[in-house]
């Protein structure tokens, strides 16, 4: 999903004004926004959530693989995380599939891009480190791969 330019909500974005951070995709289109009235953005609070309202009974939808309060916390206090996130492409990204429509498409296309898949590799070390798994080494996969197909072929 394409993000437009959001001064004449028609062509692909292209560039982002330095002052307000909004996209626009020409200098036709940044002339106009900054004879609009370019303003710094106002500093935006994130709402603050009170302790009692981030309960597990919070999720309307919990499933087995719901992370706990508790855990998502945690994510907070990554200096890995933290430093990952100073890359403005990944927040871009993130902020994108946040808001798209196409969720799933998105996610695989994010899983082929090494900066993506090191993010989730974090997140999943710091949310449950019991579960981070060794690298295989070339054999340990063929022999996985070997396994998966001997057993498939027996279900035949």
């Amino acid at each position: 999903m394409a993000v437009l330019c959001n001064v004449c909500e028609a062509v692909e974005k292209k560039y982002k004004c330095p002052v307000c951070q909004i996209f626009y995709c020409s200098l036709s289109c940044f002339k106009a926004h900054k004879d609009s009235g370019c303003n710094p953005p106002q500093n935006i609070q994130e709402p603050q959530i009170k302790e009692e309202e981030m309960c597990d009974e919070a999720f309307l939808f919990q499933t087995p693989d719901t992370v706990p309060i508790e855990s998502l916390k945690l994510l907070a206090n990554s200096d890995k995380l933290k430093a990952l996130l100073a890359n403005p492409h990944l927040r871009e990204f993130l902020t994108i599939l946040d808001s798209s429509e196409e969720k799933g498409r998105l996610m695989r296309k994010a899983m082929k891009e090494p900066l993506f898949i090191e993010f989730v590799d974090s997140c999943l070390e710091v949310i449950d480190p019991d579960s981070v798994q060794k690298e295989l080494t070339d054999a340990e996969v063929l022999q996985a791969v070997q396994d998966s197909v001997d057993a498939a072929e027996d279900d035949l």
